[in-house]
């Protein structure tokens, strides 16, 4: 029996068409959200203009799988592997400005602004200016000038970042395409030609399809008494005579310990409790006597029910689960 990412080719396309009165590069950094790169990477080849990863080794294995724009959103040090490869990347000094120049990819620069997420990108104007200078005096055209938003449910700090952006932008003088990075921030009435497209596309934004559905099954049904425990560290106490399930995916495939009793499955249209510690390669369910070895268990359908059960962020369960070992599965639903 094995473990399976369902990936609903349906939902993607219907969620990328929601964006697309703009140009999209699609995020398909940390696996692609956890979906798998190379599925999500070939599947909207098609559907958007660039992809966005954080590294060069992301960049290569998009690159072996399209010929689409590729964007390094992180300062990059392999500046001749982004020119052999056409990898697009960001600059944030004069001196990122110079290295590009010297190693003859100054055809392949974003320009990155810092307006407030202070992860990327200056918000010095002397820094600026002396870029812009360079710019000018090597007759460099920039693929984008970018930010990100840091808080886009706060309409008042965006708003805020925006008009920090739209000041620092003016201190460069060539008419460069923008790029804006942030989840919501398409619902905003800015002026930009990209979209940094992240977690919508996979989702996690309102009116959205969830594109992935994380499976396994039972692999061990058996009959525990009252005042057996279960599991680790006695974390869980048999409270009445009962059939129990064992399910194979555990913390090393991603399903992070924190859930450990906190969570719920679906079998057979059914919603069991999980019980005990979650061990590295499985944990244990409450069932019935309904649920048999070989039925299909149902781990993640919504990845923000496991987020609110183990207090973190939709993002990091799902990127935990680029750790699972199984079988990636695209399958059509004709959803919208």
């Amino acid at each position: 029996m094995e473990n399976f990412k369902y990936l609903d080719i349906d939902a993607l396309k219907y969620n990328l068409s929601c964006y697309s009165s703009k140009n999209i590069c699609l995020m398909v950094k940390a696996n692609a959200y956890g979906h798998g790169i190379e599925e999500i990477v070939k599947f909207s080849s098609k559907y958007v203009e660039a992809f966005g990863v954080v590294n060069i080794k992301e960049a290569l294995k998009v690159r072996a799988l399209t010929k689409k724009r590729i964007i390094i959103f992180a300062p990059v040090v392999d500046f001749k592997l982004c020119r052999e490869f056409n990898i697009e990347f960001m600059i944030e000094n004069e001196d990122d400005l110079r290295k590009a120049i010297k190693n003859d990819c100054s055809h392949l620069l974003h320009l990155a602004i810092n307006t407030g997420m202070n992860r990327f990108g200056t918000k010095s104007e002397i820094v600026l200016k002396s870029i812009n200078n360079i710019l000018n005096e090597n007759n460099i055209m920039l693929n984008s000038i970018y930010t990100h938003f840091s808080d886009t449910e706060d309409s008042h700090r965006t708003k805020k970042q925006y008009k920090n952006f739209r000041a620092l932008r003016k201190l460069i003088t060539q008419k460069a395409p923008i790029c804006f990075g942030g989840s919501r921030i398409y619902g905003y009435n800015f002026n930009f030609d990209m979209l940094r497209l992240g977690i919508g596309a996979y989702g996690y934004e309102p009116n959205k399809l969830k594109v992935m559905t994380v499976s396994s099954h039972i692999i061990k049904k058996f009959y525990a008494k009252k005042g057996e425990y279960i599991g680790y560290g006695k974390k869980y106490q048999v409270q009445k005579n009962g059939f129990f399930g064992v399910v194979q995916i555990g913390y090393g495939d991603g399903l992070t310990r924190t859930l450990s009793q906190k969570f719920t499955v679906s079998i057979n249209r059914k919603k069991y409790k999980s019980v005990g510690n979650i061990c590295m390669d499985a944990f244990f369910v409450k069932i019935d006597e309904s649920v048999n070895v070989g039925d299909e268990v149902i781990v993640l359908r919504d990845a923000s029910y496991l987020a609110k059960k183990a207090k973190t962020i939709t993002y990091e369960i799902l990127t935990n689960f680029s750790n699972l070992r199984g079988t990636v599965k695209k399958i059509t639903s004709n959803k919208k």
